[in-house]
């Protein structure tokens, strides 16, 4: 009765069986640009994945993924196709596959959320993590297959065991032997992307394990490195730096030459902390795998390489979490805790979760000394109650413009009543002047004022009206303007076309709804959390074309909703603003190639403090990147932001 009752459009046969297998749309996990994930009802180990679009292409894909899957080792694991599934009319529409969750890869090299996610995670455990990342590879190599998309989101670690799991199968390069032909992996990051392959169409090239090995050598060094990319630098002199994909181009890797005018960041961890044999394998992979991709290690000797890594280490005295090669004399971990002032990357036992206070701040420009040759001219009305009263007080004189006018409280106390009825910072400052000219005018009893003083009181205050009202409209929420006065495109490339507006006469024109993805709805405000996370560091992007979000292939996907829907009611929860039903705000939001927010402007809000929540979350999100002919790009999509009470 449960069959007939499901919708017709949720009902399929997997294909080894023809069993019938019915979905239910409340078990939705998530969906993307290409598919959607449904839990399996009565079985919580499988999960089925139903494409948009479906190919028979994907489907040869898939069945020789079936019959040949790989033997992965020990500490290894992959969300492999288990079966395909058809529609009613005996259709290809997905497949059912293992499921697989817990935190991904990047949220154990970033020490912030790595606190958060796994506590007693140190370097041992990164080691053993980097080995089984290896050890994966080197499986599905042995295998027959390339990954291709090599980067941080397709991988799970587990915080017990440090265990890893590849998802997204299918979006690996799979070569069928019987047929003789190649399904290519289409997709894939600039940051992870070898030298050889910058600017090149992946729909185009067969991926080798030599594209592979670059990869991986990226995800280890981001492991071991405490999330500092490898072609991350620093110029001496201040100098503008290329975009990854240009430094990755011309093999930039500033570790290799420490005597240049590259180095690399300044926070980043030392790279002599490595163990020796594996800052030699890195060298290979980024400097002589430059000029020769075969150079580069292949995952065998990164995995053995590591195991002894592993065994090498030493534990410190002070701090047992902290773990480091034998070869340093002293553990680079208390170094590093002290230069980040304080913020231990492996807290102790008991305060893994605390977080520690951020270093303060370095001032540009030192506060001078409070002495009394400072201090003195403050704190001294007394030459201004002392002025003598011109003579033409009180009477209609020659004088009555000068420029005496200009010492009444009047010139500042009109305007600053402006200001005061704004609002807002700006107001507090403005009562204090206030406050100080009724005090002054209280003493001189109103004299000295003259037609002057009236004057430039009404002229300053006619002048601030103008500038407050131009910043009111500017504050106006209108479309983002066009993408080439916000990101240049890159050299050769066609302009990006701006959004449509309405002309006349009357033109097809695209509204926020027409760029949306599903709404994120925050958790109660009642129960949020009452501090925020830290948000996740970004990588600078200069140079890439952003594009519209009907143009692209693959739209960006929220992939910390729930921990994006807590902080969303934190700060909700700071304006102190009660609220009896749900607020909404959308805002056009721009997501770079790293899944990051690099621009943002609000389109639409029911009450301010919901407009200013929405803006102050945007740093906490992290986007999986949408994708256009292969290449993950910019994308401006329209976010609607909901608080509930």
């Amino acid at each position: 009765m449960t069959d007939t009752a499901a919708p017709p459009a949720l009902a399929f046969r997997r294909r080894s069986t023809l069993e019938r297998l019915v979905l239910d749309p409340a078990l939705e996990i998530g969906a993307g640009g290409e598919a959607v994930v449904y839990g399996v009802p009565g079985d919580g180990s499988l999960v089925a994945k139903l494409y948009h679009q479906p190919a028979i292409e994907r489907a040869r894909k898939l069945g020789a993924m079936l019959a040949h899957p790989p033997a992965m080792p020990g500490g290894t694991a992959t969300a492999w196709p288990a079966d395909l599934l058809l529609d009613g009319g005996g259709r290809f529409a997905g497949f059912v596959m293992p499921r697989a969750e817990g935190p991904r890869l990047f949220e154990f090299y970033n020490p912030v959320s790595r606190r958060e996610t796994a506590p007693g995670f140190h370097a041992g455990l990164l080691h053993r993590a980097g080995r089984n990342l290896a050890a994966a590879f080197d499986a599905l190599h042995a295998a027959g297959y390339v990954v291709g998309d090599v980067n941080e989101s397709n991988l799970l670690v587990s915080p017990a065991d440090a265990a890893l799991t590849l998802v997204d199968a299918d979006s690996l390069q799979v070569r069928d032997a019987e047929h003789g032909v190649v399904y290519r992996s289409r997709v894939g990051k600039p940051e992870f992307t070898p030298p050889e392959l910058q600017g090149v169409s992946f729909e185009e090239v067969d991926r080798t394990e030599a594209h592979d090995r670059f990869g991986l050598a990226v995800l280890l060094f981001l492991l071991l490195m405490e999330g500092t990319h490898p072609f991350a630098m620093s110029l001496a002199g201040g100098g503008e730096v290329l975009p990854v994909e240009e430094r990755i181009r011309r093999g930039l890797f500033p570790h290799a030459s420490p005597n240049d005018d590259c180095h690399p960041p300044r926070l980043s961890p030392r790279f002599d902390a490595i163990h020796p044999p594996l800052q030699a394998l890195f060298l290979r992979a980024f400097v002589e795998g430059h000029a020769d991709p075969a150079a580069r290690p292949s995952p065998a000797e990164w995995r053995d390489a590591l195991e002894a890594a592993e065994l090498a280490l030493s534990t410190c005295t002070a701090n047992p979490l902290h773990r480091h090669g034998s070869h340093l004399e002293a553990c680079p971990w208390c170094e590093r805790t002290t230069r980040l002032g304080g913020r231990d990357p492996f807290p102790p036992a008991g305060t893994a979760v605390a977080r520690a206070p951020r270093p303060p701040r370095p001032r540009t420009v030192p506060a001078p000394a409070r002495t009394a040759s400072v201090a003195a001219p403050a704190a001294a009305p007394a030459p201004y109650r002392k002025r003598p009263v011109p003579r033409h007080v009180g009477q209609p004189t020659p004088d009555v413009f000068g420029p005496s006018g200009l010492f009444n409280p009047l010139v500042a106390l009109l305007p600053s009543a402006l200001l005061l009825l704004q609002g807002g910072a700006v107001a507090v400052v403005a009562l204090v002047v206030v406050v100080m000219s009724l005090v002054m005018l209280l003493q001189t009893k109103g004299k000295n004022i003259t037609g002057f003083t009236v004057i430039i009181a009404v002229v300053l205050t006619v002048v601030l009206s103008t500038i407050v009202s131009l910043g009111s409209y500017a504050d106006t929420p209108s479309e983002p303007p066009p993408f080439s006065e916000i990101l240049p495109p890159p050299a050769g490339a066609a302009p990006a076309p701006p959004i449509a507006v309405a002309s006349e006469p009357p033109a097809p024109v695209r509204t926020a709804d027409d760029f949306m993805v599903p709404e994120l709805r925050s958790v109660p405000v009642g129960s949020a959390p009452r501090t925020l996370p830290d948000a996740p560091d970004g990588v600078p992007e200069n140079g890439v074309r952003a594009y519209n979000a009907p143009d692209v292939d693959r739209l960006p996907v929220l992939d910390n909703e729930a921990d994006a829907a807590r902080t969303l009611a934190t700060v909700f929860a700071r304006s102190r603003v009660r609220q009896d039903r749900p607020d909404t705000a959308v805002l056009w939001i721009l997501v770079g190639t790293n899944g990051r927010v690099r621009g943002s402007q609000v389109v639409f809000s029911t009450t301010g403090a919901v407009a200013g929540a929405a803006v102050q979350t945007l740093p906490y999100l992290y986007y999986v990147p949408g994708g256009k002919d292969g290449h993950i790009v910019p994308v401006w999509i329209s976010q609607r932001m909901i608080v509930v009470p």
